[in-house]
Order: structure tokens, then C-alpha cells, then sequence
């Protein structure tokens, strides 16, 4: 009994494996079938659908954080580009600023220079034509002067060789030679005043052809008491002589010299030959030493007399 009962689960366990794998071998193929058909009509497309949603999350999840990200980043390089911008304003402000303050600098320091050299070259060729004026306007001068001294000096010479052979001829006595000495003159001219012969008294001093003397006769006798008496006793050559003489000099005994001049030209005869033919030379030489005189001595107290004197000249000159 017992040998049975234990042949009959063993027989029932193989049978029942057999039975399931003939059960699986022949559900294998429909399952199988089954399943695939499922997946691909079922889970396929469902995790397809799925995959595509999922993808196009992701898609539209990156579009929108790239756009962000893009915004965000635009936006750093804009505030980014603005700060640069800032910071670099002012030191741009201050190149352009140093570029202005140099090209204004430059410019002005051309304008300077080119100024001061044009200025510097005027004033030296001014200095150059300068001294080259003076030096031919001095040599001018010495040359004219010169010529003209002489020419003066040969005029003057021959005038008062005129004015005494004129003055000789006229005396009525001879007039004593020069070898005389001074004391002998001074003798014989006092001794002529004191008879009255006026005359012949200032021909011997005019024809010793010394002033000393001239003054000696002019000092002795006033000139009123000379020029007072009508008809004037001193002759026309003799009163040229005197003219021409006391004009020499007037820087001394200045006051004698204008009266006696004053009255000596006021009784020129201009009809007279003599007086025609070297009165004008005469006065010429008178103005030219009263102009010098006027120079030296401007607000002397003969200084109105001096050219009243020569306002009188003129005068006589031109006529």
C-alpha cells in the first residue's frame, strides 16, 4: 500500500510537467505573437508618442532656456558694453582733450615761431639796410660837407677878398700894414677914433683881419653914436666887412655883436654895387651862425633879439 501511494505522486508530477510543457510549447508561439503585437501595436507607439513628447519637453525646455540664456547673456554684454563704455568715455574725453590741448599747442607754438622768426628776420634785415643807410648817408654827408665846407670857404674867402679890395680902394688913406703889432694897432685905431674918423678907423681894425681888434673899436665907440649920425659914416664895404667879421663867432660877446649887427644891416644902401653883389652871400653867413647860436642858446635873454635879427635877414635875403 504504502509503495503505491508513493508511485502516484511521481506519476502525477510528470505527468503534470508534461502537460505544462506541451501547455507552454503551445502557448509559446501565441504568447509570443501576443506580446510582439502588443508591444508593437500598443507599447510601441505608446512609448513612441511618449519619447516624442518627451523629446519635444526637452526641445521646447532648451529653445526657451537657450532664448534665456541668449537674453540673459545679450543683456550681460550690453550692461557689460555699457560699463566699458562708461569707464572708457572720460579717458577718450581726456585723449581727445590732451588732442585738442596739443594740436592747440602745436599750432600756437608755429604761429610763435613762425613769428618770431619773420620778426627776427625783419629785424635784422632792418639792422642790415639800416646800418648800410647810415653808412651812406654818412658818407654822404662828410663828402657833402666836406664839398660844401669848401665851397663856403672859397665863397667866403673870395667875397671878403672882394669886400676888402673894395674897402681899400675906398679909403682915402692908406691903411696901415698888417705887420703892426696889436698894441701899435690898438694905438692907431684910438688915435682915428678920437679925431672923429670913424671910418678909417674900423678899416685898419677889419683889414688886419683880427676880430680882437674889431671888438676893440666896437667896445671903444657905441654903436648909436656910430649909426646915429645921417649919413652913416662907415662905407658900404667897410659895413660888410664888420657884418661878415662879427658873425664869426657868437658864442662870445654875444650882446655887443647883435647891436652893432642890428644897426649895421639896417644901413646897408642896396643900391650900392658892392652891397648888390655880396649882400646876399654876407647875410647867408649871418643867418647860418644865428641858427647855430639859436641851437646852443634857445631861451637866453638874447634869444629874441637873435631871431628878430634873423627874421630881418631873411628878409633882406629874399628881396
Amino acid at each position: 500500500m504504502f509503495e503505491k501511494t508513493e508511485t502516484y505522486p511521481l506519476v502525477a508530477r510528470n505527468t503534470t510537467d508534461a502537460i505544462g510543457r506541451a501547455a507552454a510549447d503551445a502557448l509559446q508561439g501565441p504568447i509570443q505573437a501576443a506580446y510582439k503585437e502588443a508591444f508593437q501595436s500598443i507599447v510601441l507607439p505608446v512609448f513612441e508618442k511618449g519619447c516624442q513628447s518627451m523629446f519635444q519637453q526637452i526641445n521646447d525646455s532648451f529653445k526657451q532656456g537657450t532664448h534665456e540664456y541668449i537674453q540673459q547673456l545679450e543683456s550681460h554684454l550690453k550692461n557689460r558694453k555699457q560699463r566699458e563704455h562708461d569707464a572708457r568715455d572720460p579717458l577718450i574725453g581726456q585723449l581727445q582733450q590732451l588732442v585738442d590741448t596739443f594740436q592747440s599747442s602745436t599750432d600756437q607754438l608755429a604761429s610763435t615761431v613762425t613769428a618770431s622768426v619773420r620778426s627776427e628776420v625783419q629785424h635784422q634785415l632792418h639792422m642790415i639796410v639800416g646800418n648800410l643807410q647810415d653808412s651812406i648817408l654818412t658818407q654822404v654827408q662828410r663828402i657833402v660837407k666836406g664839398e660844401v665846407s669848401m665851397a663856403m670857404k672859397e665863397q667866403q674867402a673870395a667875397v671878403t677878398s672882394s669886400i676888402m679890395q673894395a674897402m681899400r680902394s675906398a679909403a682915402s688913406t692908406p691903411i696901415p700894414t698888417a705887420h703892426l703889432d696889436y698894441q701899435a694897432q690898438q694905438a692907431s685905431i684910438l688915435q682915428l677914433l678920437q679925431q672923429g674918423q670913424l671910418n678909417q678907423a674900423f678899416q685898419q681894425a677889419l683889414s688886419a683881419a683880427d676880430l680882437n681888434l674889431v671888438l676893440y673899436v666896437c667896445e671903444t665907440i657905441d654903436s648909436q653914436q656910430v649909426f646915429s649920425q645921417n649919413p652913416c659914416p662907415l662905407i658900404q664895404p667897410v659895413l660888410l666887412s664888420l657884418i661878415q667879421q662879427l658873425s664869426t663867432n657868437m658864442a662870445t660877446r654875444s650882446e655887443l655883436k647883435i647891436s652893432y649887427l642890428e644897426d649895421a644891416v639896417m644901413n646897408l644902401d642896396h643900391s650900392d654895387p658892392v652891397t648888390r653883389d655880396h649882400m646876399s652871400s654876407v647875410l647867408s653867413q649871418v643867418r647860418q651862425k644865428l641858427f647855430a647860436f639859436l641851437q646852443q642858446d634857445q631861451q637866453g635873454p638874447l634869444s629874441k633879439r637873435a631871431r628878430r635879427l634873423m627874421m630881418m635877414l631873411q628878409g633882406l635875403v629874399s628881396h
